[in-house]
């Protein structure tokens, strides 16, 4: 009887490990697995205009916008088709050329995406971040489509695009690599930079941007995930404002981070041109000019999406450990 419990107790436990070793090398459920079984093609999703039914494994997702088409990049989505790059709006810097190669672009009408063009290319999905009703409507005539509104806070905005497409994993996956890539920026910045002020701004044909110490753009980034320290006078309510040479210098920043829309630009190159403009001798007087601390980016550092955060890290690091 004693030789018979000993090998019960021993058989069940083999069984149970059997089992706990089964279940540990199963991938992760998706959404898929549970409701394709069971003959179910589609599942309603709530959006920003209210419920939409969506496919429950999409194949052809389309974007209307390059700031869904980051959102979605960021959580690994294969996004089939996409709006068609301009010299005005090109693919930001930190895309990659796998994201670019794997769609087919569609031709727009100045901003707009041409709803004829995308109709033709079958999508069976489409995210759009265009609050138009209208336009909404037309979209959902070619294809179940999300509208997901524009948020002040964009982790919670990037979960939102994850729970449609089932990729709250990935999502957590993301945030948890920003906020490492926080943490080490931080570091070894603050020996570098310690109090200086910083601040960031953009020249294009329409002007000077300067962007503030706000709770959402690249100031938040900036001063609030990265610990720069802003200007004293820099506003807090509004992510940018047009701003002048005179008002630039009224900051008077220590680090300026600066896109000029000119190919391949240089400080000295841009110290050149302002310095032959009515505003030379103020641009001359900045402290980032005259320490040397100017520095130069690609106009996608100030796009509000997940992919420019991570790349706002990551380039304010290496401009200025290598001027170090």
């Amino acid at each position: 009887m004693k030789f018979n419990t000993t090998y019960a107790k021993a058989g069940l436990g083999l069984l149970l490990m059997l089992v706990f070793l089964t279940a540990c090398g199963q991938p992760k459920e998706t959404r898929a697995d549970i409701f394709n079984p069971n003959g179910i093609k589609t599942m309603p999703i709530n959006d920003s205009f209210g419920t939409v039914s969506i496919p429950v494994s999409p194949k052809r997702i389309a974007v209307t916008s390059q700031y869904a088409l980051d959102y979605l990049n960021a959580i690994d989505v294969n996004v089939a088709l996409a709006p068609k790059p301009t010299e005005s709006n090109p693919f930001p810097i930190y895309m990659t050329d796998e994201e670019k190669n794997n769609i087919s672009l569609i031709e727009g009408e100045g901003t707009d995406i041409n709803l004829s063009a995308l109709k033709g290319q079958k999508p069976d999905l489409i995210f759009t971040n265009n609050s138009d009703r209208a336009v909404y409507d037309e979209l959902s005539k070619i294809a179940p489509t999300i509208y997901i509104a524009q948020m002040n806070d964009w982790r919670s905005e990037l979960y939102n695009y994850g729970t449609i497409v089932d990729k709250e994993t990935a999502v957590k996956q993301f945030l948890n690599a920003f906020q490492q890539a926080t943490n080490a920026s931080k570091s070894k910045l603050t020996p570098i930079i310690g109090t200086s002020t910083v601040a960031a701004a953009s020249i294009t044909k329409n002007g000077m941007t300067l962007y503030n110490n706000a709770k959402n753009g690249v100031g938040e980034v900036m001063y609030q995930d990265m610990a720069l320290k802003a200007p004293a006078t820099l506003p807090t309510d509004t992510v940018s404002a047009p701003a002048t040479v005179a008002q630039l210098q009224s900051i008077n920043p220590d680090y300026l981070f600066i896109s000029t829309g000119v190919k391949n630009d240089t400080p000295e190159a841009l110290n050149k041109r302002m310095t032959a403009t009515a505003d030379g001798a103020t641009w001359n007087q900045l402290t980032a000019v005259q320490n040397g601390h100017v520095y130069i980016v690609d106009p996608s550092f100030f796009n509000n999406t997940p992919p420019a955060k991570t790349y706002v890290l990551e380039t304010i690091l290496k401009k200025v450990e290598g001027n170090s």
